[in-house]
């Protein structure tokens, strides 16, 4: 210790030593100053600006996600449609095929994608709002599972109607309103003696219809009566194994309508001509042809 500290005494050499001290304490004081400034600065931010982001980002990706998940049942129910119609199956009702189509392109233009995520907080807000109101695909959805419905089942009816047996056309015959019997031919029991030809019918099956005054049909000799009375007696359904072969004689028949030699109304049905006796009323032809043609293809 130096001669001046010596003579100072205990309460002076104090304010010196608090003199020395006093700019360590300054920096200490500003040191912690800044930090709780720091503190404070990045609490502020975290609050007023970290979080509301992250709040907004959520939200838009959660709507994002909400899009995607109704554009892949959007894109299921496409998909499911467009299966049955690249089957290359046939349907009895060609509009339904068209159809199926057109619901297709309207579900595949109605689609819509999220946009990118704008950078934003207040931005981002207002577009996870945009993007949860968008993919309302409801009536869409809706189209496409009525036209497969609908293209389904008529695919359904062309099988019952393409090359069906002559059993099966009987089965569903009976019980119609308006016929009151239907008898398939055999190779012993057709007028025709073409069952089975080339070209020709795989079955035919005749039908009487009480919408036909009897006794005024003459039916052939040698054959039952409902086969004997031919389609004079109600009508019939004439099965070949094609749709190109039920055309023909559809063709054949029409080249004879008007004329004295006309037989009845007659329209293709699959692989079937539906005939209906020239004996009938055009009303009655058009009523009978309608029940049988429902009976032919009506699902279970």
């Amino acid at each position: 210790m130096s001669e001046e500290e010596q003579a100072r005494g205990p309460e002076e050499q104090a304010d010196v030593e608090d003199r020395k001290a006093a700019p360590g304490k300054k920096r200490i004081l500003v040191i912690a100053a800044i930090a709780l400034l720091a503190v404070a600065a990045v609490a502020f931010w975290y609050v007023n600006f970290k979080v509301p982001h992250d709040v907004a980002v959520k939200a838009f990706d959660e709507a994002a996600a909400g899009l995607s998940q109704r554009n892949q049942e959007l894109d299921d129910a496409v998909a499911s449609l467009q299966g049955v119609v690249d089957s290359g199956e046939q349907p009895l009702d060609q509009s339904t095929l068209d159809e199926a189509r057109s619901a297709i392109q309207s579900a595949t233009a109605a689609k819509v994608e999220a946009p990118q995520m704008p950078s934003d907080t207040e931005q981002i807000k207002a577009a996870a709002e945009e993007v949860s109101s968008l993919g309302d695909y409801a009536s869409p959805l809706e189209s496409l599972r009525t036209a497969q419905k609908n293209l389904e089942s008529s695919i359904a009816q062309m099988k019952l109607v393409t090359n069906p047996s002559g059993d099966s056309v009987v089965q569903r015959l009976t019980g119609l309103a308006n016929v009151t019997g239907a008898e398939a031919v055999s190779e012993d029991n057709d007028p025709n003696g073409m069952l089975g030809k080339a070209g020709s019918y795989t079955a035919t099956v005749y039908f009487s219809s009480d919408l036909v005054d009897q006794s005024k049909v003459y039916p052939s000799t040698g054959y039952t009566p409902i086969v004997a009375a031919g389609t004079d007696g109600g009508g019939a359904v004439e099965v070949y194994a094609t749709a190109e072969d039920a055309q023909k004689r559809n063709d054949y028949l029409a080249a004879f309508d008007g004329s004295i030699l006309a037989s009845g109304s007659h329209k293709v049905v699959g692989t079937c001509v539906v005939r209906t006796s020239n004996l009938l009323t055009a009303s009655n032809q058009q009523a009978l042809e309608a029940t049988v043609i429902d009976g032919l293809t009506k699902l279970d």
